[in-house]
């Protein structure tokens, strides 16, 4: 499974940290700057259900 997170660097990465609380991370990609939308950035994530 993927999931794209979009937001502030600090909140992108707390999401990380609790998402491998809830699944198999499988991948997670550098944060890469969110067009138009000043500091937020995307981070994707590959998963597998625990």
């Amino acid at each position: 499974m993927k999931i794209r997170l979009l937001g502030l660097p600090d909140e992108t990465a707390q999401a990380v940290d609790l998402l491998t609380q809830t699944f198999d991370v499988i991948e997670v990609s550098a944060p890469y700057p969110t067009r138009g939308t000043g500091r937020q950035v995307r981070v994707y994530l590959e998963v597998r259900l625990p």
